[in-house]
């Protein structure tokens, strides 16, 4: 019996050493998300990039995202699948694998054939650290050689745009705005309320009238028969005895929003993901 004992003992020992020692190596052996995706970072689907051009830029992205520690990709289609720029952008960072730590942190550039658009979606820090203003300053950078042709250096422009806008640090007036559109009325909802005030609005106009019913007109008086005084109108014409014209000027609102240089304006992708971003036509 207390061999038996002993023989449980180091059984439940070695399981237990075991189960130890597979928390310690588990780690090790899953695929992390701490440095990099495992995709590339340049994919070339419309054959606008020569080899070395690709592997110039591949190196270039994945020094910039591992000093920061996300994930820039840049991509190139000739067929955005019925998709906005936005909704293929956004999707393929997501469903492609890419982003950093718990947030997905990371920026994709692409260049939409299909659609005549080029596109920044932002996701995690990089929503922080590319503010709507500094998306549209990189567009602008990106725009002149897009138009001209030079589709690498449109994707150098964005690189080097992106990475001084880094190397700048997140403003610190930063803050995240997400789209408006959340409290738009469905057609149901619409018809629902048209139905309910019109049904309001004759249940008002019924009692009012039932209440006016309720009352006997009054007779009414005729004081220019019955006055002591003539009220006769003496003439025609009026004649005007004196005027004035105050003016006062009224000072224009001013439209500026306070802090709106920080502001990073956010959407909802199709996967339920959170991103920032922006796009142009070329």
């Amino acid at each position: 019996m207390v061999r038996r004992n002993r023989e449980i003992k180091i059984i439940l020992t070695a399981v237990l050493a075991a189960v130890i020692l597979l928390f310690f190596l588990l780690p090790a052996v899953l695929p992390s998300r701490g440095i990099r995706a495992a995709g590339p970072l340049v994919v070339d689907q419309s054959g606008v990039f020569t080899s070395g051009q690709v592997s110039q830029l591949e190196q270039a992205a994945a020094e910039l995202g591992g000093r920061y520690a996300m994930d820039i990709v840049i991509v190139t289609t000739d067929d955005a699948g019925g998709k906005s720029a936005q909704a293929y952008a956004d999707d393929f960072f997501d469903y492609g694998g890419y982003g950093v730590g718990d947030e997905f942190d990371g920026v994709l550039f692409l260049m939409d054939f299909d659609n005549g658009e080029i596109q920044i979606s932002t996701s995690g820090s990089g929503i922080r650290y590319l503010t709507d203003d500094r998306i549209d300053s990189i567009l602008d950078d990106v725009l002149a050689p897009m138009q001209a042709g030079d589709y690498y250096g449109a994707a150098q422009s964005f690189l080097d745009a992106t990475a001084a806008f880094m190397a700048a640090g997140i403003p610190s007036d930063q803050y995240n705005e997400p789209e408006s559109g959340g409290n738009a009325l469905t057609w149901f909802e619409g018809i629902l309320g048209a139905l309910a005030s019109g049904g309001m609005g004759l249940s008002i106009f019924a009692g009012t009238r039932k209440s006016y019913r309720g009352h006997p007109r009054r007779a009414v008086f005729d004081y220019q028969k019955n006055s002591l005084v003539d009220l006769a109108v003496a003439s025609d014409a009026d004649n005007l005895v004196n005027s004035f014209v105050t003016t006062r000027r009224i000072p224009r609102a001013t439209t500026t929003r306070p802090g709106s240089s920080g502001r990073s304006s956010t959407h909802t992708s199709g996967s339920g993901r959170t991103h920032g971003g922006g796009g142009r036509r070329f």
